[in-house]
């Protein structure tokens, strides 16, 4: 299995609903193994360490590594410190995807008057121009200086800052609606249809990652229509598949979700709540015929005995009824 090196990693966060750690945008956890980095001990990392310095990872040791609204954080002539520090630890196929503040968009605001209006809205509270221009301020007034900002970019910026420092391919897209930058850099000179393919893969996690916060927030249409496109790139992806099953469940009827739901659980038998979902749908669609061999599969791969028995005593309470 790949390595990824997740530079200032922060807290391990803990999904709700599968269970399992959160991962970056396209490093799901049954295909990369995670490395965590960070400069603050408290975070527990797997490695105590800084951008410009990552003598604690050895060269050429990583597959690749993500970074999400780090690099800002750098004083300018640090930057080409730290990037050095990235292709060092690389492997000679190995790729970087860096994302940070985009200061035109920012900057778009600021020239309208707006630059202590929030933005927009983040699990951490309202976010301003101020606070994307030098550091998030509540955590900062707290004491935690790590969050301020020191340098910036605009896309022909940061492309050309990671082409000038040795990466032989960059591609990078600007988010003007989400204030940020994304860029991918390889270390090779791969061919264009696998850079291509490395960064469909990143842009299906940014649409499976609006998709799910439209469905949290119950905008279930635009939510649909993102998990489809997903599925317009990946039609077995198991996530979108799950998604779209949850809503069909709601908006039609359980029997119409199970074959989203059979797919979720076919493409990653490993997510117990997809087995959960998937035998719940089959009980209120009346296919109660084939639940005990589902159960049974299940328990090979991530259902949990203990879970698999609550269900066939739901089973059972459910034929008794009948």
């Amino acid at each position: 299995m790949k390595t990824f090196l997740h530079v200032g990693c922060g807290p391990l966060y803990v999904d709700p609903v599968t269970q399992q750690p959160s991962r970056p945008q396209g490093f799901d956890i049954s295909s990369w193994n995670e490395l965590r980095l960070d400069i603050n001990p408290a975070v527990n990392p797997d490695v105590v360490g800084t951008m410009t310095d990552m003598s604690a990872v050895p060269s050429g040791s990583v597959d690749a590594i993500f970074s999400s609204h780090n690099i800002e954080h750098l004083y300018p002539h640090e930057v080409p410190i730290a990037l050095a520090e990235f292709k060092r630890v690389l492997r000679p196929d190995g790729f970087v995807v860096i994302t940070c503040p985009d200061l035109q968009s920012v900057c778009a605001l600021v020239a309208q008057g707006k630059l202590t209006e929030p933005a927009y809205i983040s699990p951490a509270g309202p976010i301003a121009p101020l606070d994307i221009l030098y550091g998030h301020r509540p955590p900062m007034s707290q004491g935690n200086l790590y969050m301020s900002h020191r340098c910036g970019f605009t896309l022909n910026v940061l492309l050309g800052t990671l082409e000038s420092s040795g990466f032989s391919k960059v591609v990078g897209n600007c988010r003007p609606s989400y204030f940020d930058l994304w860029a991918l850099a390889c270390v090779s000179n791969v061919g264009n249809e696998q850079l291509l393919n490395l960064a469909r893969q990143l842009a299906i996690q940014d649409v499976l990652m609006l998709a799910q916060s439209n469905y949290r927030d119950g905008h279930l249409e635009e939510a649909q229509s993102l998990f489809l496109e997903v599925l317009n790139i990946e039609p077995r992806h198991a996530e979108a598949n799950y998604g779209l099953g949850l809503i069909e469940a709601s908006q039609k009827s359980a029997a119409d979700a199970l074959p989203r739901l059979e797919a979720a659980v076919e493409s990653n038998p490993a997510i117990e709540q997809y087995w959960v979902t998937y035998v719940d749908a089959l009980m209120m669609s009346g296919i109660t015929h084939s639940i005990a061999d589902v159960l049974a599969l299940g328990q090979q791969h991530g259902l949990k005995p203990e879970t698999a028995q609550a269900l066939a005593g739901e089973l059972a309470e459910l034929l008794k009824s009948k």
